[in-house]
């Protein structure tokens, strides 16, 4: 039977803000888009007990919950980036029990099942432990990185506060459930994104039954059960407030962290790379700016460009200032998507070597084998927006230039779930053929990178990759040599 849609919403920055300040989950994941682009999600997303409570809400307004909900089960299956359409369909309902999902740009983000019925009798053990401590308030997420340190935490959130407030955005799930369990579930998003497993964490899905819980205090208790270091998961209990049930969330990775200017220079001379002007498209952050340390660890000058990383760029040129202050660090905005030659036109400095870093998130959420519109925007950036910046800097410049093509071995490999990006670094290594065959006065060396330690790569179950700096310094080496011998 095909999936009915019942109801659509958009979730914007403004329904981010209410969710973050009803629940206290202020994760950077939901409400930081430059801290968001460096995660799995590669972009601000809704938090998903948000679009959880709001599919309830619709559900029971249109009358399909009848005789009462004992239970509520969940899986978080795909992010729903901020600003997205969100649909909420119905797979399928009978007397017992009801199935439906949130599907955004054909993907089905949210499984969600309710248990139809009374809620359960409970004993006094499923309420918060007297001496639990209490987890209070704050904008500032726990930074765990190890499993390990989740052992043992425990404590309970007040649902006195999220009760008064939860009427206003679902008046019609709290007329079903009540103020205290919608409250309760919402901070099951607080529980994920800011106490266990805090800053680094990805909800997974949570299982629970509606208690008639005694009134001895009005909280939401929580205790870690158990972890899975194969897939970095945390399992926690939750109880009180009118339900008690199960959590489990991901411990993800935290950004990776590039080698630092004191490591680079111990393996570079201080003029190994003098008298060069390297512009790094893409270097405010990852293989850009490790880049952009190397070269001016050499004695070489760096533009570095950023598409809205700006902060980010302004912290390389920062670091590498300090570390030399005879340094030369610029930097300019640049979008890949856009004309370079409106955008490059006041560059003072005569480049001499281009390191086009320029990218947009790799690992997509998508419905089907190939989809079109993903082979047109990684083609934009990878091939289109390398060739623009190639013919502008050729044409402006007063001698030849080097070009650094950073291509992957993905096209070789060819993992289906990235048959869009293979195509287009397979596409961008036949132009860098034919510019060099053309003998231009751009010269490119293309490199079919392995997978290396960056944002780009990160995933939650540990995948083995390749120290970056490893890769890097003698790809550098060649790129730079290149110009004296051309």
């Amino acid at each position: 039977m095909a999936s009915a849609v019942l109801a659509s919403t958009r979730f914007d920055s403004d329904d981010q803000v209410f969710f973050a300040r009803l629940s206290g989950d202020f994760n950077p994941m939901h409400m930081d888009p430059l801290a968001a682009r460096r995660t799995q999600a590669g972009a601000a997303v809704v938090h998903g007990v948000h679009a959880v409570l709001w599919a309830l809400d619709r559900l029971v307004h249109l009358g399909l919950v009848e005789g009462g909900i004992s239970g509520v089960k969940v899986q978080f299956a795909k992010f729903i980036p901020v600003g997205s359409t969100v649909h909420l369909k119905l797979v399928r309902r009978d007397w017992k029990s009801i199935k439906a999902e949130l599907a955004s740009d054909d993907l089905t983000t949210t499984l969600l099942n309710l248990t139809l019925g009374t809620p359960k009798k409970a004993d006094a053990r499923v309420l918060p432990p007297p001496d639990a401590p209490r987890t209070g308030l704050t904008d500032q997420p726990a930074v765990l990185v190890n499993l390990e340190e989740t052992a043992g935490l425990s404590g309970w959130m007040d649902v006195t506060r999220p009760a008064q407030r939860v009427e206003t955005r679902f008046p019609h799930a709290v007329a079903a459930i009540g103020p205290e369990r919608v409250a309760a579930i919402a901070l099951l998003s607080r529980l994920v994104g800011m106490i266990c497993p805090g800053l680094h964490s990805i909800f997974a899905a949570f299982a629970i039954d509606l208690i008639e819980t005694p009134r001895h205090r009005d909280g939401l208790g929580f205790s870690v059960s158990g972890t899975d270091e194969r897939f970095r998961m945390v399992r926690m209990t939750v109880s009180g407030a009118g339900i008690s049930g199960a959590v489990q969330a991901f411990l993800r990775w935290p950004p990776v962290a590039q080698a630092s200017l004191s490591d680079i220079s111990k393996l570079v001379a201080p003029t190994e790379f003098a008298g060069s002007t390297a512009l790094i498209v893409g270097g405010s952050r990852g293989l850009g700016a490790l880049t952009a340390k190397v070269i001016a660890a050499g004695g070489g000058k760096v533009i570095v460009t950023y598409a809205i990383g700006r902060k980010e760029a302004m912290q390389l040129a920062e670091e590498i200032q300090a570390h030399n202050p005879q340094g030369e660090c610029d930097v300019i905005p640049y979008d890949a998507r856009r004309d370079a030659a409106g955008q490059l036109k006041a560059l003072v400095a005569d480049v001499s070597h281009l390191y086009y870093f320029a990218t947009t998130p790799i690992a997509r959420q998508k419905n089907g084998l190939f989809v079109s519109t993903l082979l047109d925007e990684f083609i934009q950036v990878y091939v289109k927006g390398f060739y623009d910046c190639c013919r502008f800097l050729g044409e402006r410049g007063s001698g030849a230039l080097t070009a650094f093509y950073p291509s992957s071995v993905f096209v070789e490999n060819n993992p289906l779930p990235m048959a869009e990006y293979s195509m287009a670094k397979m596409a961008g290594e036949i132009l860098c053929d034919n510019m060099n065959r053309a003998a231009d006065r751009v010269h490119v060396i293309v490199a079919r990178l392995p997978r290396l330690k960056t944002d780009q790569t990160a995933s939650v179950p540990p995948v083995e990759s390749v120290e970056p700096l490893e890769v890097m310094l003698p790809a550098i080496r060649k790129v730079q040599s290149s110009r004296s011998s051309s």
